[in-house]
């Protein structure tokens, strides 16, 4: 259930819509109910519709606004359709919270093509798509704020996550352009970097590894707190990317 405590940030996105990609589950369906916590309109976007609408109603249950969208974003037609709805039923986006990914745990010898293709596709291709759509009213409206879940693969390489991690890569590339040409507008984009997070895209790694410390390991719900954060913030000093880790795990990794 969600909290009725305010925050004090709380004006920052009231009545604010926020878009969040991938919302149907983990980081992405944390993010949906702490955007809505602060008054924020949420629109639901994933491939899963009955996830979506369950989302949809615990938020309308504690008070929040939620619709669902039922988009998947690595396609063109798809998302331009998708946000002209959102315009239609919630009105233009001031938030784009891009957090849908695929992980995918193979080495890259046994990695096909068409597995390279589908990770790409949502985690690159779609953010692009989502962020040219939501562009051309930000730009017109003067205002807008972006935010790009990364990974720590995004830095690093790690065995057997290769397709991951050229994923993230692309995607802080990206992100860092975005940013370039988005600025003149009075568009920010963030950049939000976690290390090992507790949902279920990362159960299979964990379960690989063995015996896996989960105290090192952040909860969906701390990942939201930091996207908030960011996306909340008004004054000129300006988070370009804020990578998260568990105080108890190795610093500077």
């Amino acid at each position: 259930m969600l909290s009725n405590r305010p925050s004090r940030r709380e004006s920052a996105v009231r009545n604010k819509v926020v878009v969040v990609t991938g919302a149907s589950r983990g980081i992405g369906r944390a993010v949906a109910n702490r955007f809505a916590r602060e008054g924020a309109a949420i629109a639901l976007v994933a491939r899963n519709e009955d996830l979506l609408n369950s989302l949809a109603n615990e938020i309308r249950g504690a008070g929040g606004t939620g619709a669902v969208f039922p988009c998947d974003i690595g396609h063109a037609g798809d998302v331009k359709s998708m946000i002209g709805q959102v315009g239609e039923t919630l009105g233009p986006v001031d938030v784009l919270v891009n957090n849908a990914a695929i992980f995918l745990l193979h080495s890259i010898a046994d990695t096909t093509v068409d597995e390279w293709e589908e990770v790409m596709r949502t985690n690159v291709l779609g953010t692009f798509l989502c962020c040219r759509a939501v562009l051309p009213s930000m730009m017109r409206r003067k205002m807008g704020r972006i935010v790009n879940i990364s990974s720590t693969a995004g830095r690093r390489g790690y065995p057997e996550q290769g397709v991951y991690c050229a994923s993230k890569h692309a995607l802080n590339g990206f992100s860092k352009v975005l940013a370039l040409e988005a600025q003149p507008h009075n568009i920010r984009v963030h950049v939000v970097s976690p290390g090992g997070v507790l949902t279920d895209l990362s159960a299979g790694l964990r379960e690989s590894r063995g015996n896996v410390d989960e105290s090192e390991w952040m909860t969906a719900e701390e990942v939201a707190d930091a996207v908030y954060y960011v996306a909340s913030q008004d004054g000129a000093a300006f988070t370009d990317e804020l990578s998260l880790r568990r105080f108890v795990s190795e610093p500077w990794r």
